[in-house]
């Protein structure tokens, strides 16, 4: 008997996240016994700001849990306004000051961008992005109807957005955005203020969005800052105003706070944007969590008195970084690396491969060097050219440089033992799940 159950054309588009299938084999594999790394996605081990659990304590140990403004708590709006604005207060932020009704709570990041897209875009609406990019980018954007454009960049080059010119050609009359990620996922690029500039004027000049993720503006790898949407300076008065009625800014404490499981994120733009997406909003989750507002309200603040948090923070991925990168000098000679600036990830190119994607399911499911492996994610994925990423993975920084070291190890034992058992034709994955 077939049933027959007649879902939609939108969720018929939707594809499992690779990234996700590869924590449910990780997952099994752990459970037989098995020692598995999950370089494969950006779960931080940082312990949280322990601020952020006495608040949630304090807030519980009251008996309720409230619904809560379908735009965010009025405390965690306003707490969240003075820490950007302490952000940008040392930088040159010369035009917006970021106020409590520019500021949207939503479930996350991920939230903020799938509300945003429901709230710009008509069905066959286009976002243009630069090839590679956070993946799920797609599903929130086919959620809502729209489709997804690339322009490419290189890690020959460091990922350089190509020129305005170039960039302009894949700008159509269907063009509703173009959304940026700085510090990059998964590139690690950290984009200059050229960079952003030149967006900014095809913005201005074609008039659609310019959506800035910034989830990862404090994870700093290097010397260089990012440059952030709101420090942009047209140096023109009407040309900024222009410009602030068009930036929407997605931010989170996912990262730079270690609270993935928390959900929360942000939208920063101006009211008439807010108050549109906060619609979406309260026709899709209602509420955030009140408690874990609470939580975050308390999280932030402690950040603005105590500083050190996230010097201490980035010194930790840098230390990682570094000790990762020396890894690869040593077991992986052959492969391109370029330096990541900014985030926790590291794009590694394997150019002996046509496609890596077999390797990775190899590592992970038939590999191990004394009981561990090491789950990394297939680059491809990041990728809207098809042609784009089959020699390249991604690994995030999410271990002690200790381990580091010993994963980039277990990668270039796999590599041979990959290639001996190709060599023989014994290779016979799993069903991927």
């Amino acid at each position: 008997m077939t049933n027959n159950y007649n879902f939609s054309d939108r969720v018929e588009w939707l594809a499992p996240s690779p990234i996700r299938k590869m924590m449910a084999i990780a997952k099994c594999l752990q459970e037989e016994g098995k020692t598995v790394y999950e370089l494969n996605i950006g779960q931080p081990d940082v312990p949280f700001i322990e601020d952020f659990k006495d608040a949630i304590c304090r807030k519980a140990s009251e008996g309720r849990a409230s619904y809560s403004p379908y735009i965010g708590e009025k405390f965690l709006r306003e707490t969240f306004a003075r820490y950007l604005n302490n952000y940008f207060g040392s930088r040159k932020l010369t035009h917006l000051l970021v106020d409590t009704d520019n500021v949207l709570v939503t479930m996350g990041a991920s939230h903020a961008l799938s509300n945003t897209f429901l709230a710009i875009c008509n069905p066959g609406d286009e976002v243009l992005t630069f090839d590679p990019f956070f993946s799920p980018y797609r599903g929130f954007l086919a959620v809502a109807n729209g489709v997804m454009k690339a322009c490419p960049t290189k890690a020959e080059n460091g990922f350089a957005l190509p020129s305005e010119e170039e960039i302009e050609k894949h700008i159509t009359s269907k063009t509703k955005a173009i959304i940026i990620n700085s510090p990059n996922n998964p590139s690690g690029k950290i984009y200059t203020q050229e960079e952003m500039e030149r967006v900014a004027r095809l913005c201005l000049k074609h008039d659609i969005y310019f959506i800035s993720d910034e989830v990862y503006r404090e994870m700093i790898l290097g010397d260089q800052q990012p440059y952030s949407v709101l420090q942009l300076d047209m140096k023109d008065e009407k040309l900024n105003q222009r410009l602030m009625d068009r930036i929407i800014l997605i931010d989170s404490c996912s990262k730079s706070f270690s609270l993935c499981g928390v959900r929360i994120g942000f939208v920063v733009a101006r009211k008439p944007i807010i108050d549109k997406i906060a619609l979406v909003n309260a026709h899709t989750v209602a509420c955030v969590s009140d408690l874990l507002q609470y939580g975050l309200a308390s999280a932030y603040d402690a950040v603005l008195s105590k500083p050190d948090y996230l010097n201490e923070l980035r010194k930790t991925y840098r230390d990682r970084l570094d000790a990762t990168m020396e890894a690869i000098k040593e077991y992986l000679p052959n492969v391109l690396a370029p330096r990541p600036a900014g985030a926790f990830y590291l794009m590694v190119k394997f150019p002996e491969f046509d496609d890596i994607d077999e390797f990775c399911h190899y590592m992970l499911e038939k590999f191990n060097m004394g009981g561990e492996t090491v789950a990394v994610t297939p680059a491809k994925t990041f990728y809207l050219d098809p042609s784009a990423g089959k020699n390249e993975i991604r690994i995030a920084l999410v271990v002690s440089p200790e381990k580091m070291r010993r994963c980039i190890q277990i990668i270039s034992e796999a590599l041979k033992s990959y290639k001996r058992y190709k060599t023989a034709g014994k290779i016979n994955l799993r069903k991927m799940l």
